[in-house]
């Protein structure tokens, strides 16, 4: 069971966040974000270049760089 999503308790963790984690907070929870995460497959080792495809990076305002 899920907790109440009113519940202005149940957000109090986020009180210091500032606008990019109330972002990746939001991306975290959209369903298609997270099934188009799934299938990225391009990864580029020790690249500091944007991984992703364009569409991907444009639709979603997210960019991930392949870590080091």
């Amino acid at each position: 069971m899920q907790g109440d999503w009113t519940d202005p308790a149940a957000y109090a963790y986020m009180q210091g966040y500032g606008p990019a984690e109330f972002a990746a907070e939001y991306l975290i929870r959209n369903d298609d974000f997270v099934a188009q995460c799934g299938q990225l497959s391009s990864h580029l080792p020790g690249s500091v270049e944007p991984v992703g495809p364009p569409d991907f990076i444009a639709r979603w305002g997210a960019r991930f760089h392949s870590h080091r």
